[in-house]
């Protein structure tokens, strides 16, 4: 399973390996210091799937009301090359983009467009069809020392914690962070290169990528453009907490501004913890975005978000974000927070299936000069059934 990864890199900045993980929670990337090799011949072969169906509810004058379905279908295969290389392909698909162009109405979330004119506003926009189609090869010079050198179309530039839809603390959500933009928003990229190497526990990352992000067409893989850097910084503190910082330079992301650079960093903190109630996953994150020659105050991003599994049938969710937002009036930038607590019960479906049955109530503050066009308490509530196929552990050897 070397390189057998989720999102397109060898390493996450969370996920960290521990006896606790359950099948379908393993991490998404390799660690330093871990042997998850291929099979000696042949392919091995895993699936992962998670399909939410979701009814939202966004309240006050910029709320709506949506019914939608979203999640991922991934395909990972692996194999060894020879005693010390490893070839790991895979591919992972969205529904997302059959929920229309608009995407789901989410207040004080912004970032593209639904019809490339206009910004989307109080919505999170749906993602591709195509989330990742990566290729890596990955070299172990010995027990504590590889290198490896990754290919997507798309794929994810190494920059921030690993994405939300992947993260121990944050996969279960049926929403997207607002601080999505600021943290992970380069899980879709079309068009990377990344090069790393790992000694003990840390590693070193450095991607190639195509610096605009993807457009209201959301079936197509539009043409690579390598015109952006990133570096990142992973390291793996013990088999509890894992940190990650992070820079990137990237051309012309927005495709309504396409004269703007922006300049990106980010620092992230992952810890996982055995109780004897449960186990906690928590992320720590910030992030940090400053457009190029602009007089305009650079733009930031908190998030502290916890996922709480007591047992096989009960976990509770809870996030806190805040974020200076730009996009969210025209020509002001305000400080807003959104706090959300909720819960999953699961049940056993069997054959590697379960099905979740879970409400979030979202909590949005917005300081007084929001409130006239927000109203004075413009919360939400989220209710969704959580489809997962999770037989992570090695499947089929061809």
């Amino acid at each position: 399973m070397s390189g057998m990864d989720m999102s397109g890199h060898d390493m996450p900045s969370h996920d960290l390996p521990s006896h606790d993980l359950p099948s379908h929670d393993m991490p998404s990337h390799d660690m330093p210091g871990m042997d998850m090799s291929p099979p000696k011949s042949g392919w091995n072969i895993m699936t992962h799937a998670v399909l939410n169906f979701v009814a939202d509810d966004q309240e006050g004058p910029r709320g709506s009301s949506k019914a939608f379905a979203e999640g991922m279908f991934m395909v990972m295969a692996g194999r060894a090359l020879n005693d010390s290389t490893d070839l790991d392909l895979q591919l992972m698909l969205s529904p997302d983009a059959f929920m229309g162009k608009s995407g789901y109405p989410l207040l004080l979330q912004t970032g593209e467009t639904a019809d490339g004119v206009h910004h989307l506003t109080d919505a999170q926009h749906p993602h591709d069809l195509f989330m990742g189609m990566t290729a890596k090869v990955t070299h172990r010079f010995d027990a504590d020392t590889r290198g490896f050198v990754l290919v997507g179309w798309p794929g994810e530039y190494g920059f921030g914690p690993t994405a939300f839809m992947h993260r121990a603390s944050g996969e279960n959500f049926p929403t997207a962070p607002i601080s999505h933009h600021w943290l992970d928003s380069g899980h879709i990229s079309m068009g990377v290169v990344t090069a790393g190497f790992a000694r003990g526990p840390l590693q070193i990352e450095v991607t190639q990528f195509t610096g605009r992000e993807p457009d209201q067409h959301r079936y197509d893989l539009e043409t690579p453009d390598l015109n952006s850097t990133a570096l990142r910084l992973t390291w793996a503190v013990n088999d509890r907490l894992n940190a990650q910082t992070s820079w990137a330079r990237q051309v012309s992301p927005e495709q309504l501004a396409p004269e703007e650079n922006v300049q990106r960093r980010s620092v992230s903190f992952d810890y996982n913890q055995p109780f004897k109630a449960g186990t906690l996953y928590s992320t720590l994150a910030y992030g940090y975005k400053e457009v190029e020659h602009s007089t305009d105050k650079p733009t930031e991003a908190y998030l502290f978000e916890n996922t709480f599994k007591f047992n096989d049938k009960w976990m509770a969710l809870g996030r806190y974000e805040r974020v200076y937002n730009n996009e969210l009036v025209h020509d002001s930038a305000y400080w807003v927070a959104k706090t959300e607590i909720g819960a999953i019960r699961t049940f056993n479906l069997g054959h590697d299936m379960t099905l979740g049955l879970g409400l979030v109530r979202q909590f949005n503050t917005v300081p007084d000069a929001l409130k006239p066009i927000y109203g004075d308490h413009p919360n939400g509530t989220v209710a969704f059934l959580q489809f997962k196929l999770h037989p992570m552990s090695p499947g089929m050897t061809m």
